[in-house]
């Protein structure tokens, strides 16, 4: 069987849409996990579990950036984490094996960020993280890859880059005989991924007044 994650800093490339070119894809950087943050923030402004847990627009932005510094800082250290245009689309898979540890988040710099985002919104991510991790470990408790994040700058939206980085990764994941597993608070990303070939396996409700989320797996493709 064939490890999940390549260390290969040069992973493949793909047909921008947009550019009409073709376009590479790479491991991520520590030196580019600021611009990765920066990409978060913007491809989730508007994702509802974010606008329920950060309501106002105003500060929502830099509460992004500093959250989704988190599952960067994690990616690279314990995962690996994709991206194409300059970081501009970033992608974060976890490898089969424990997943994501606590004293790995600590580590990654969570302790620190209620002191930024505020206390409140990050106690109800904390309790809305908690629901789902409580559906990923009943619901996919064999080894499996974790797709934690994927997010690309709204300037690149549309172009094929997202579906591009996630097929980079499920190809390897096919290759070692891997099941895949994410969760997605946005409606309009289940038909997304079921494109991809994942399944809704639940759909739960993260707190009141929050929308709903799904929990999604595919199964080894060959």
């Amino acid at each position: 069987m064939k490890p999940f994650i390549r260390t290969t800093t040069q992973l493949g490339t793909y047909f921008d849409r947009g550019t009409l070119n073709v376009t590479a894809i790479s491991l991520l950087q520590r030196s580019s996990i600021n611009t990765a943050a920066i990409t978060l923030e913007r491809a989730f402004f508007a994702d509802p579990m974010f606008a329920w847990v950060f309501p106002d627009p105003a500060t929502r932005p830099a509460a992004l950036r500093r959250l989704n510094r988190v599952p960067l800082e994690y990616g690279v250290r314990y995962g690996k984490v994709t991206s194409s245009h300059d970081a501009k689309a970033v992608c974060v898979w976890i490898p089969p094996g424990p997943g994501i540890t606590i004293p790995g988040m600590i580590r990654s710099g969570m302790l620190a960020v209620p002191f930024s985002t505020g206390f409140g919104p990050f106690a109800k991510f904390m309790g809305a993280n908690d629901t789902m991790d409580k559906i990923h470990k009943t619901r996919s408790p064999e080894p499996h890859g974790y797709l934690m994040v994927v997010g690309v700058d709204p300037e690149l939206q549309n172009r094929g880059v997202g579906s591009a980085l996630v097929k980079d990764g499920l190809t390897h994941a096919d290759q070692s005989g891997c099941p895949c597993y994410l969760e997605t608070s946005e409606r309009r990303n289940l038909a997304f991924y079921e494109r991809l070939g994942f399944v809704v396996l639940q759909e739960a409700t993260l707190g009141t007044g929050e929308p709903p989320a799904w929990a999604m797996r595919r199964e080894p493709q060959r």
